[in-house]
C-alpha cells in the first residue's frame, strides 16, 4: 500500500466515524446530559480518539509494515513536531494569529448574512447561562485546546504528509477538507480561509506548532468572547466591538479598512515570516526547506480521499437544507 492510499483510507476512516458520531447524538444518544457534558463526550470522543488515537495508531501500523523500527520518531519528525522556530518567528506567528482572528470573524458574518438571504435560518439555542470559572475553564479545554491539537495533527500532519510534493495544491486540499470536516454550512467558508492560513504557517515553518497556536488563539478568542458577552465585565468589550463592527453602517465601513488592512499586514508578515526561518535555517546549519517531489499516485490511491470528501459535502449540504425547512 502506497503513503498516500494509506493516508486517504485512513482519514476517510475518520471523516466517517464523525458522521456517525453526528447521526448517533443527533437522535438524542446525548440528551440525558448537559450541555457541557455533551461537549465533553463530543470531544473526547471526536477530538482525542477518532481524530487522534485511531489515526495515529493506524498509520503508526502503516509505518510498522514499512519496516519502519521508530514509527512515532517518524510521525514526529515528518509531521513537523520537531521543528521549532526562533523567537522573532513565534512573535511573528503570534500576531498572525491575532489578525486571523478578526479576518474569520469578519468573514464567518457576511458568510452568515449570504446563506441567511437564501432562506437559511440558524437552529435557536437556549441562551447559555453565565459562566463560571470552572465552566471556562472547561470550555477552554474543550473548544481551544483540544481542536488545537487534534485537528491539526489530522490536517496539517497526517492529510499534508499523505499529499506533500506541491505545496499550493497541499494547502488548498488540507484546507477544503478541513473545512468540510466541519460539516455545517455556517462553518465551512470560514474555515476554508483558516485552513488555506494554518497550511501557509505549516509549509513556511515547517513546524505544525505555528498551526496549533493559529488554532488556539482563535478559538480561545472565541470562547472568551463568549464569555465577556455572557458575563459582562471589562471582557464583554470584545462582543461589544463585534456589534459595532458587524452591526452597524459605520462599523461596517470600519470593519471592511480594517479587514482590507490587516490582510496586507499578514501577507507582509509571512513574507518576513519565511526570511527569518529561511535566515535561520542557514546560520543553524539546517537541511533546507523539504522540496519532495511529488509522491507516486497510483490509479486509486484519492479514492478514499473523494469519499470523504462526498460524504462530508453531502452531510454540509444537508445542514443547509434543514436551515431553510426550518
Amino acid at each position: 500500500m502506497s503513503k498516500r492510499l494509506a493516508v486517504n483510507t485512513i482519514y476517510a476512516f475518520s471523516m466517517l466515524l464523525i458522521v456517525v458520531m453526528r447521526i448517533v447524538t443527533s437522535t438524542g444518544a446525548l440528551s440525558g446530559l448537559s450541555e457541557l457534558q455533551q461537549d465533553g463526550v463530543w470531544s473526547s470522543l471526536v477530538q482525542i480518539v477518532i481524530m487522534g488515537i485511531i489515526p495515529l495508531f493506524l498509520y503508526i501500523i502503516y509505518l510498522k509494515k514499512q519496516g519502519d523500527e521508530k514509527p512515532f520518531s517518524t510521525v514526529a519528525k515528518t509531521f513537523g513536531y520537531t521543528r521549532n522556530l526562533s523567537p522573532r518567528g513565534w512573535l511573528i506567528v503570534a500576531v498572525i494569529s491575532l489578525l486571523t482572528t478578526y479576518e474569520v470573524t469578519c468573514i464567518s458574518s457576511v458568510w452568515y448574512e449570504l446563506i441567511s438571504a437564501f432562506g437559511y435560518k440558524a437552529k435557536i439555542a437556549p441562551t447559555p447561562a453565565p459562566y463560571t470559572p470552572a465552566v471556562l475553564v472547561a470550555n477552554l479545554a474543550l473548544t481551544a485546546i483540544l481542536p488545537a491539537v487534534f485537528e491539526e495533527f489530522t490536517n496539517r500532519g497526517l492529510l499534508t504528509e499523505g499529499h506533500r510534493g506541491r505545496p499550493l495544491k497541499t494547502i488548498l486540499l488540507t484546507a477544503a477538507m478541513f473545512a468540510l470536516m466541519h460539516t455545517n454550512v455556517t462553518q465551512v467558508f470560514y474555515t476554508f480561509i483558516f485552513g488555506i492560513i494554518a497550511g501557509a504557517l505549516a509549509y513556511v515553518t515547517r513546524s505544525i506548532w505555528p498551526a496549533m497556536l493559529l488554532h488556539f488563539i482563535n478559538n480561545f478568542v472565541s470562547v472568551m468572547k463568549t464569555y465577556g458577552r455572557l458575563n459582562g465585565g471589562w471582557l464583554s468589550f470584545i462582543s461589544d466591538m463585534y456589534n459595532w463592527l458587524l452591526g452597524d453602517v459605520v462599523g461596517g465601513v470600519v470593519a471592511t479598512v480594517l479587514f482590507v488592512l490587516f490582510a496586507v499586514i499578514m501577507f507582509f508578515l509571512f513574507v518576513r515570516l519565511a526570511d527569518t526561518e529561511s535566515t535561520r535555517r542557514i546560520r543553524l546549519a539546517l537541511p533546507p526547506r523539504d522540496e519532495t517531489e511529488p509522491i507516486v499516485c497510483g490509479k486509486y490511491d484519492n479514492l478514499p480521499l473523494y469519499f470523504a470528501m462526498s460524504l462530508n459535502v453531502i452531510v454540509t449540504a444537508l445542514t443547509f437544507v434543514w436551515g431553510v425547512m426550518r
